[in-house]
């Protein structure tokens, strides 16, 4: 996955990570979880994985939880390995990126939903 912003680069760990895009990331299989957190907080993102109440950039959900939470108006990308499914579901109004997750789809796909949510 590529480097998203510039200004992450050499950061120290204590610095704030408060500046920084929030990505609410909602996926239940933990090594799968831990590997994407990595990939965005390398990539210059905060990675949260439960709500919490703080306001978020994005949400990425696996297609595979069993209990999805109200969507809400952040831009939520939804990662899924059977994307005809999620529409006869009826699941409307998410970006879809194909598992297995292959180079940086997720990486380009959420670069794409920030700069439309900006607009």
């Amino acid at each position: 996955m590529r480097r998203i912003n510039s200004r992450a680069r050499g950061r120290g760990q204590n610095e704030s990570m408060s500046n920084r895009p929030l990505i609410l990331l909602l996926v239940e299989d933990e090594p799968l979880r831990e590997a994407l957190r990595f990939s965005l907080e390398t990539e210059g993102y905060a990675v949260g994985v439960r709500p919490d109440g703080r306001p978020v950039a994005a949400v990425v959900i696996d297609d595979a939880r069993q209990e999805w939470p109200a969507l809400g108006e952040s831009p939520t990308i939804v990662l899924t390995g059977d994307a005809e499914r999620l529409l006869r579901r009826g699941v409307r109004g998410v970006s879809l990126v194909e598992k297995p997750l292959l180079g940086d789809a997720l990486s380009e796909r959420l670069s794409e939903v920030l700069h439309r949510s900006s607009l």
